[in-house]
């Protein structure tokens, strides 16, 4: 939390509102950041970071954050008073775009509406920073503001008919529904909650309201914040559908499309559920899903109490949201690799400002958020964390002192002004196998130890009174859930990690760990941890015999920095090992041998994945098909991606496509405007895909580092769903 305060202060307010100044008519006070803030989605950082600092504030009591509240406020209104209309953005062409939608004229292809990056994603941003400098800033001004940029996007949707809203839900979002909500409570204006009901998406809500998981295929962080708004109108109405759903879309996600990390998605996309193993990858657990999960826990536990649920919030916070960030400069990751060997790839924290960046910065300014709850005079402690809560109604401050969760005790103080009867609701863990104590100022206290439970203490509680708290912690299996010879290990609330470059090898096993870089482990799995033991004077583990070629050390995942990893371990029975060693040794060698051809890749229909890679195109369209995102187009178009290439040696194009029989397909490949269709050297089938190896001739990528590749299509055709494109050294 400090690291991040720290970086809160380096960033400079006046480059994240360059645009926001700019594109109101005033001269900008310096200029903007490069990465997504020089793009299409550029401002919606300052949404974050207005979220960020208010919520820091409130926590911290730091003066110069809050002065960084007041005066981002101050600019917006004045940038809002200079365009008039209520209307703020820093989004190029936002004005335009949304003139555009208010006429009616809507097109979206995905993740852009008229050719702007998302632009209601970004004024969701907006919209939630000022909501939290009036809540936690105590700025009323932020209130004004919001409720003239309100009045605006009113302007705006109203006068859509179904099928232009239906069109213009296409495009994310973001979480609208959930801040015009939360307007007008704060404003106690209805027309705010009218519209927030406009946008309601029923391709995604309404099988969800029918309790149907159809989630697989869909851009997952796409829809979390959709859910979010329906839990704050129940909240605000009393809608039961919208509870319904909530908590419909809660348990699917945690418990049948949830790794052991508490994350979700691979390539941002949710898959089938409980079909997990054959998605890790480095682009497992995008971390602003789990930001936004957190967010519903946080709804879904004030209705019900439950203990699961505060049990899912300890495992994603502490084994996806602290694991997050890099503990040294405060870097934060995008997706949080769960590739067997993978590394944490933590993004630049001035030159990117991608989304993750963005929901980073409100990550660790609100781990304050989610540890305390209150229903009268019950108070509920769901997480154990050290921590303060002044609780002003009732003259009450509880003082929690504990290095969980590297220690299972904890120490919870009572200060109060006079003596005050509560109960106190303490969470039994899910993990807690060996039951838990708890001493009352000392004098043991028989309690229910049942996991996944609250202990309720009812007393009258006096100053100086104490509750000791301890949790035995023991190490534990989790499997995956379609591959029970798949497995993470866990100790108490934490996920460990082994690092897989660790030097264990001698010359003679050399060449098995090129074959092996993740070691299996060979154990009856009865007495698989038999074989684990604990090191004395640190958080670390290590096997002892069963790891091949080599044994293993792990640590908890949050304190994984800078090494090679994994999380999940392939176990075998020593005589399972006999009858699969040699074909697990081919997969290996091949696998290392694709990863060693591959330059770039490319996941067509992923925002990220486009934007990277300079995605342009015109009558295009996108889906999901088998579990895996695509783009196509209609008829006569054409969508393009830049890949890179080595500028000294031969290359080839490799293009993924679903298996499909259609005579409308009929396209072109282009390479730097040079068809290469004729190029094609193989094809080959597997299960439901087609992979079509095209020659890039050398004289197109001798000396660069970068080519244009154009899929477009002949007249009257279309082009077939591209379902993956990559780059890779000549096989020859």
């Amino acid at each position: 939390m400090a690291l991040n305060e720290a970086y809160l202060l380096e960033l400079e307010p006046d480059r994240l509102l360059s645009r926001y100044r700019e594109y109101a008519g005033l001269k900008p006070k310096a200029p903007n950041y490069k990465g997504w803030e020089d793009k299409g989605i550029s401002g919606h950082t300052l949404g974050h970071y207005l979220s960020a600092c208010a919520m820091m504030w409130a926590a911290t009591g730091n003066k110069d954050i809050k002065e960084r509240v007041t005066y981002i406020v101050d600019e917006l209104a004045l940038c809002q008073k200079s365009d008039g209309d209520g209307f703020i953005s820093g989004i190029p062409r936002g004005k335009e775009i949304f003139e555009e939608v208010r006429a009616g004229n809507i097109i979206s292809q995905g993740f852009d509406l008229n050719g702007g990056w998302v632009p209601l994603y970004s004024l969701h941003k907006v919209f939630a920073g000022l909501r939290d400098a009036y809540y936690y800033a105590d700025n009323k001004k932020a209130l004004d503001v919001e409720k003239k940029l309100g009045e605006w996007l009113a302007r705006i949707v109203n006068p859509l008919n179904e099928a232009q809203l239906t069109a213009l839900l296409r495009c994310e979002y973001g979480g609208m529904n959930e801040v015009l909500v939360d307007l007008a409570e704060d404003t106690k204006n209805d027309t705010f909650l009218a519209l927030a009901n406009k946008f309601y998406h029923k391709p995604i809500l309404d099988p969800l309201k029918e309790q149907k998981d159809t989630l697989a295929g869909n851009h997952a962080n796409t829809q979390i914040p959709k859910v979010i708004g329906l839990a704050k109108k129940y909240e605000a109405t009393g809608d039961e559908n919208s509870r319904g759903i909530a908590e419909f879309f809660w348990e699917r996600v945690v418990n049948h499309h949830s790794y052991v990390i508490g994350g979700h998605s691979y390539a941002e996309h949710f898959g089938e559920p409980d079909r997990l193993n054959a998605r890790l990858g480095a682009a497992t657990c995008e971390t602003c899903n789990t930001y936004n999960m957190l967010k519903l826990t946080r709804h879904t536990f004030k209705w019900n109490q439950l203990a699961e649920q505060a049990d899912y919030y300890e495992r994603a916070l502490f084994n996806h949201i602290l694991a997050s960030q890099h503990p040294e400069d405060g870097r934060v990751n995008y997706f949080l690799s769960l590739d067997m060997g993978g590394q944490k790839d933590y993004r630049s924290k001035f030159g990117e400002f991608s989304c993750c960046v963005g929901t980073g910065m409100e990550n660790h300014a609100s781990y304050g958020k989610g540890i305390y709850y209150y229903s009268e005079k019950s108070l509920f402690i769901t997480q154990y964390l050290p921590s303060t809560l002044k609780w002003q109604e009732y003259g009450v401050e509880v003082i929690q002192k504990t290095a969980y969760p590297e220690d299972e005790h904890i120490n919870v103080a009572f200060h109060t002004d006079q003596p005050i009867k509560l109960a106190v609701n303490l969470r039994v863990p899910y993990w807690a196998e060996k039951g838990v104590e708890v001493t009352i100022n000392g004098a043991p206290m028989k309690v229910n130890e049942t996991p996944s439970q609250f202990i309720t203490i009812e007393r009258v509680w006096s100053q100086g009174d104490t509750i000791d708290l301890t949790l035995p912690m023991s190490l534990r299996i989790e499997t995956m859930p379609d591959n029970t010879n798949r497995m993470a290990f866990m100790y108490g609330p934490l996920v460990l990690a082994g690092e897989v470059n660790r030097n264990e090898t001698t010359e003679s096993d050399d060449r098995l760990s090129e074959v092996f870089p993740v070691p299996v482990l060979i154990s009856e799995k009865g007495h698989l941890l038999d074989h684990f033991h604990k090191d004395k004077q640190s958080f670390m583990w290590k096997t002892d015999g069963i790891g091949y070629p080599h044994d293993v050390h792990l640590i908890p995942f949050y304190q994984m920095h800078d090494h090679h990893y994994t999380v999940y371990w392939d176990v075998f029975s020593k005589k399972e090992w006999q009858k699969a060693e040699k074909e697990y040794k081919l997969t290996m060698e091949q696998q290392r041998f694709e990863e060693e051809r591959t330059v770039d890749v490319v996941q067509p229909g992923e925002m990220q994945p486009e934007r990277d890679h300079d995605f342009k195109g015109e009558h295009v369209s996108h889906g999901s098909v088998f579990n895996r995102a695509y783009r196509s187009t209609w008829k006569n178009g054409w969508f393009s991606f830049e890949l890179a290439v080595l500028p000294a040696i031969v290359m080839q194009l490799v293009v993924t496509y679903p298996l499909e029989e259609d005579d409308t397909i009929g396209f072109d490949i282009f390479v730097d405007e040079q068809c290469i269709t004729n190029d094609l050297i193989r094809s080959d089938d597997l299960n439901q895909f087609t992979y079509s190896t095209y020659l890039l001739p050398y004289e197109l990528t001798k000396g660069k580092e970068h080519v244009t590749i154009m899929f477009k299509s002949r007249a009257e055709h279309r082009v077939a769903k591209v379902s993956g494109i990559s780059t890779v050294k000549r096989h020859y």
